[in-house]
């Protein structure tokens, strides 16, 4: 794909993520005024993870394993060729998540018990109950995820990246209509989104002439190729399955509501990676295994290199601010209904150290695509491994002390070690990806995040502290933001980043051609 035509598909993700985004935290804040931080909204969530963490078994793995197959199979024989493969993978897929499913339904309350160990009494039973009805997106999770491999290998991005709308569009719609919603009524809604987002990928694989039939090639040796691969990753997204684990015994241990204000606050940041770090990695992955199928090595180190500084540039100034602005956030995002002073304070101390791992977390999964683009799975999980014991330990030892802080900055240490080993390991293998000039570009970019958060900071304290409520929470927050987008687009100007006088010349040439 051309540099053009790479951020064409980039622009378009961010475009629907954006949208699909503001849904999203219509949805979030929706929720959270109808149910708040408490035993019910702790259930529904504990409920929604448990299904997440079967599919991330192995659903994960072969979606990660499938992009540089049907890459493969695209270039050396057609379509054809690789929607037969395709069918086969995916047939594969649904029959395991349709046995994963019984197994859920026949060990509902093991699961719960194991996941929540610490839930009792109601808590517990509305937990098994709701886990019962959720089961299911296993088998739609799995599917959507071979649909979205096939369209991003055919470098077809906008349904993918829509899938989260026809996610939020049920909740949204039921949250509004019904006047006397209840957290069973919010489940189904949540089941019928689930399924949504495969519906909403039919047209375009019709567009793109795939054809669905329920045939397993067994014979086919790229089935047992694909295996080999799987395998390590499968370890890796377990090992990875460990460390949510080990986060989610820890939050049912604290307070009534731990549970909800590590998910809210994981939505804020997942927010600004899903519509500017994701897009990129999302479009970059097919790029890379392309680049890898020629034996361009040259080309593929250009092409990690331009995605490293392009999440840099947004995402190191997106920490900063969400640091500081993190408790007018979630005042202005979730503060009303249910969701009292107490929410917002558990929710900030947890989004405190999250916010930290957003911009490490673009840069690793940029990292893990290079080395599956390479075909090699073992490397990710070997250092997957090592991050989770990392996080498991720190939870030991800082949950104690530290509550939901301790948990989010264990959470995020171990991120941390992970990448590092990933950029250590990749230059063994491929050498240096043009690192002084990555190096000047991320601390130019950090001092510019830097400078402007100290605007932000003092911009925010005034509004708080001169304005009452929600209008002071409001713009404080709106105030902050664009004032921190001005001062950090001059910083970066003044300090000659690279990226950003790309971005300015594209986006002044846009305007040009708009014109004449």
């Amino acid at each position: 794909m051309s540099k053009v035509k790479l951020a064409r598909a980039a622009g378009q993700i961010m475009f629907i993520t954006i949208i699909s985004k503001i849904l999203g935290f219509l949805r979030d804040t929706m929720t959270a005024g109808a149910f708040g931080a408490n035993i019910e909204s702790d259930a529904y969530m504990t409920a929604l993870i448990i299904p997440t963490m079967l599919f991330g078994l192995f659903g994960m793995a072969i979606s990660t394993t499938f992009i540089p197959f049907l890459s493969d199979s695209l270039k050396k024989n057609g379509k054809e060729d690789m929607f037969n493969f395709a069918n086969s993978v995916i047939n594969i897929i649904m029959l395991i998540s349709i046995a994963l499913c019984v197994l859920g339904w026949i060990f509902t309350g093991d699961l719960v018990r194991f996941i929540a160990p610490k839930f009792d009494g109601a808590k517990f039973s509305l937990t098994v109950e709701l886990t019962r009805l959720s089961i299911i997106n296993i088998l739609f999770m799995s599917l959507n995820s071979g649909y979205m491999a096939i369209l991003q290998t055919l470098d077809d991005f906008a349904a993918p990246s829509a899938v989260g709308i026809a996610m939020d569009l049920p909740i949204i719609i039921y949250l509004l209509i019904e006047k006397n919603h209840t957290i069973m009524g919010l489940t189904i809604v949540t089941i019928i989104g689930c399924g949504a987002q495969i519906l909403i990928q039919i047209p375009w694989l019709i567009k793109n002439r795939y054809k669905y039939s329920f045939k397993i090639n067994f014979k086919d040796p790229r089935l047992k190729e694909m295996l080999m691969l799987i395998l390590p990753v499968i370890m890796g997204v377990g090992i990875n399955q460990i460390n949510t684990f080990v986060d989610r015994v820890m939050a049912s241990g604290l307070p009534d509501g731990s549970i909800s204000a590590l998910q809210y606050a994981n939505r804020i940041n997942s927010i600004v990676y899903s519509i500017f770090a994701a897009a990129i990695v999302t479009v970059m992955y097919p790029t890379l295994s392309k680049s890898i199928d020629k034996n361009d090595f040259t080309q593929f180190k250009k092409y990690m290199s331009k995605a490293i500084n392009n999440i840099n540039i947004i995402m190191i100034p997106s920490t900063v601010g969400i640091m500081i602005l993190r408790t007018t956030i979630i005042s202005v995002l979730f503060k009303h209904g249910a969701f009292d002073e107490k929410s917002v304070y558990m929710t900030s101390d947890a989004l405190l150290f999250l916010s930290i791992g957003i911009g490490v977390l673009g840069i690793r999964d940029i990292y893990n695509r290079a080395f599956y683009s390479m075909q090699d799975t073992k490397t990710p999980m070997r250092n997957t491994a090592i991050g989770v014991g990392v996080n498991i330990i720190l939870n030991i030892l800082l949950t104690k002390y530290l509550g939901i802080k301790g948990l989010t900055l264990a959470t995020t240490s171990s991120i941390v070690v992970c990448t590092i080993l990933l950029i250590v390991n990749l230059k063994k293998r491929i050498g240096n990806i043009e690192g002084r000039s990555l190096t000047i570009s991320t601390l130019k970019i950090t001092l510019a995040s830097i400078l402007m958060g100290i605007g932000v900071y003092f911009t925010n304290r005034y509004f708080i502290n001169n304005f009452i409520g929600f209008r002071g929470d409001f713009l404080a927050l709106s105030v902050s933001v664009v004032l921190g987008v001005i001062v950090y687009a001059i910083l970066l100007n003044i300090f000659k980043v690279e990226e950003y006088a790309v971005l300015k010349r594209g986006l002044i040439n846009r305007i040009k051609r708009k014109i004449s």
